[in-house]
């Protein structure tokens, strides 16, 4: 493990502009070469057009969280609903000041280049050695093609990332303050990105773990949230009231507690409902991650070192929170090459794992899969868990003591 730290480290040597731009430029075409070939079943970006519809909505005084208000604006029947907190409403607005058609282009290239940002941002803070192919190759195709299901859908999810990231990238350097606001900022759409306050409890070498910016950066973020609803937003309040009955299951959303819906059937059961056998069942096997997972954390917290802590808990937060969507696996790439191919490096290090992470993708198209099968439909999980269980047994393998040794 202390190999893999080593190399995870972010370095600025040998990078260069043309390396950057080469990247950038392999990123745009293979995204264009991915929405050719992979299948979605997506087919036309429904997500954008209900963030448009609902900001159109609130502009004409309108509530964005209702259906029936969205499905006049649009004039067709209207299913999915706006689920964010109000004040996303606000941050979408600028969308609203295009047609829809202009809009939805726009939203495209701008993710279409945040995307492109974002892996050279990758390379050049946590993955400086690696190959601006490979790069590429798995920002576009790694874990079931995560980003063309984001591009294919107009969801949030690669602003989400790239202001995540930029918050890693700040954590690393010890910049604890911008790392806190760019956590709250990408929090606002899906809430759960919140948990990544948890990093600033961990110390690093220059850093004791900073309680009170941990707590104050969780207060303004449930103000910002929360503050419409309390301050009496007559619209404000359909936030809690339009949670989606059904949760997402299958291929959009391969996560333990999709697999556990899928195999029981119950994705349209509520989490909370007697005789709580959904809610046990996910919480034993929240119990078993954790538990396998302590020594490993314990070895971290030891060695004080934040781009590994980013690593990990990135790693943890996709395979324990309910709404796993599938474009959402953009958030792991990075740490399963980091943090799993120095433990392949006798076989092809990066190199292979990277090609695992976009064989996943490809064999969709060239071999017919569709992954609509219950074990199928939640590969990008099991092989991140497997990755997981990988690192967390090379751990424990380091950290036994050598045959014939004593202890002291």
């Amino acid at each position: 493990m202390a190999r893999s730290a080593k190399q995870a480290k972010p370095r600025q040597s040998g990078l260069s502009i043309p390396s950057d731009v080469a990247t950038s430029l392999l990123v745009l075409v293979l995204l264009f070469v991915a929405m050719q070939i992979i299948p979605t079943s997506s087919r036309r970006p429904w997500d954008f057009e209900t963030y448009w519809y609902a900001t159109s909505a609130a502009s004409a005084g309108l509530s964005p969280y209702d259906t029936e208000a969205l499905a006049r604006l649009a004039q067709r029947p209207f299913g999915m609903p706006f689920i964010y907190a109000p004040v996303t409403v606000l941050l979408l607005m600028p969308l609203t000041m295009l047609p829809i058609a202009s809009a939805a282009l726009v939203w495209f290239w701008s993710k279409a280049l945040l995307l492109a940002g974002l892996a050279v941002l990758w390379r050049r803070r946590f993955l400086p050695e690696a190959n601006p192919a490979l790069i590429a190759a798995v920002a576009i195709f790694g874990f079931n093609a995560a980003a063309v299901w984001d591009v294919a859908t107009g969801n949030v999810a690669i602003v989400e990332q790239a202001l995540l990231w930029t918050g890693f990238a700040a954590y690393a350097a010890d910049r604890r303050r911008l790392f806190a606001v760019c956590v709250v900022a990408a929090a606002l759409f899906k809430l759960f990105p919140i948990l990544f306050l948890v990093l600033l409890l961990a110390p690093s070498k220059r850093s004791e773990p900073s309680w009170r910016l941990a707590g104050v950066s969780l207060a303004a973020f449930l103000l910002l949230v929360f503050g419409p609803v309390l301050a009496g937003v007559p619209w404000a309040r359909g936030f809690l009231q339009n949670l989606p009955a059904e949760r997402p299951w299958g291929e959009v959303n391969p996560s333990a507690l999709g697999l556990i819906d899928t195999l029981s059937g119950s994705h349209t059961q509520p989490l909370f409902a007697r005789p709580y056998t959904l809610l046990l069942a996910w919480a034993a096997y929240i119990a078993v991650v954790i538990a396998v997972s302590v020594p490993t954390l314990r070895n971290l917290w030891r060695r004080r070192d934040p781009v590994t802590w980013v690593f990990a808990t990135a790693v943890l937060y996709a395979l324990l929170v309910p709404r796993m969507m599938v474009y959402t696996y953009l958030l792991v790439l990075v740490p399963v090459l980091a943090l799993v191919s120095p433990l392949a490096r006798r076989v092809g290090g990066i190199t292979l794992v990277g090609a695992l992470l976009v064989a996943q993708a490809l064999a969709k198209p060239w071999l017919g899969a569709r992954y609509q099968g219950t074990w199928s439909a939640h590969l990008a999980f099991l092989m991140l868990l497997g990755f997981w269980l990988v690192y967390l047994a090379a751990g424990a393998a380091t950290a036994r003591p050598a045959p014939g040794a004593t202890a002291r």
